[in-house]
C-alpha cells in the first residue's frame, strides 16, 4: 500500500473506471455530493457552461444503449462483445444505475474542456465516499444518429448545448485492477 502525502492524492491515484455495478440505486445524499463536486469544477472564464442530466430510468438507459450498440463501428462492437463474455445485446453503460449525461454549450470554444473538468470532479468525487464510475465517450454516437434531436429533448439538452460525456455510478460489483502505467509519457526541459 502507498503512502500518500494526503487524502486527495490518495483519491487521484486509487480511482479507477468500474465496468460492473450492483443494481441498487446510490444514496441520494451521495448522488447530491456527485452533483455538486461537478457543478463546482473549473470552467474557462468561469463560464459553467455544463448541464447534467441524471439517468435512473432503466428503459432509458437500455435504449440509449442499444441505439448506441446498433451504430459501433464493427470493430468496436467486436471489442465489447469480447469485454461482455460474448454477449451481443450488451450493455454500454455496464448495467450501471444511475447515469449523468454532461452537455456543454455547442458555442463555446472550451466546453469540451470545461466538460471534462466537471466530469473528473464527479469521479474523484465519488470514489472518494464510495461510489464506481467510468467515463462512456462512446454517448456521442447517440448523437449522431437519427433519433439524435428526440434524445436531446428526451434528456432535457438545453438549446445549443451538445452532449459531451456520459458517467456511469453507482456501488462496484468487482474489485479493479490497478493498470499498467506506460512508460515514456513524461519529458523535463528544464
Amino acid at each position: 500500500m502507498a503512502n500518500y502525502p494526503n487524502e486527495t492524492v490518495k483519491t487521484i491515484m486509487e480511482r479507477r473506471s468500474v465496468r460492473k455495478y450492483k443494481p441498487e440505486q446510490i444514496d441520494e445524499q451521495e448522488l447530491k455530493c456527485i452533483i455538486d463536486c461537478g457543478l463546482n469544477a473549473p470552467s474557462a472564464m468561469n463560464s459553467q457552461n455544463w448541464h447534467f442530466t441524471v439517468i435512473q430510468n432503466k428503459d432509458l438507459i437500455n435504449r440509449m444503449s442499444e441505439k448506441i450498440r446498433l451504430n459501433l463501428p464493427p470493430e468496436m462492437f467486436t471489442r465489447y462483445k469480447e469485454r461482455h463474455n460474448g454477449r451481443e445485446d450488451f450493455c454500454l453503460f455496464y448495467e450501471a444505475p444511475t447515469i449523468i449525461l454532461i452537455s456543454g454549450d455547442a458555442e463555446d470554444l472550451f466546453t469540451d474542456y470545461n466538460g471534462a473538468y466537471a466530469t473528473q470532479n464527479m469521479c474523484l468525487a465519488a470514489h472518494s465516499i464510495g461510489v464506481a464510475s467510468v467515463i462512456i465517450g462512446l454517448t456521442k454516437i447517440l448523437f449522431m444518429t437519427d433519433e439524435a434531436e428526440a434524445f436531446k429533448k428526451e434528456l432535457d439538452v438545453p438549446e445549443g448545448y451538445k452532449p459531451l460525456y456520459a458517467v456511469c455510478f453507482g456501488y462496484a460489483d468487482i474489485k479493479p485492477e490497478k493498470p499498467e502505467r506506460i512508460e515514456g509519457k513524461l519529458s523535463f526541459i528544464r
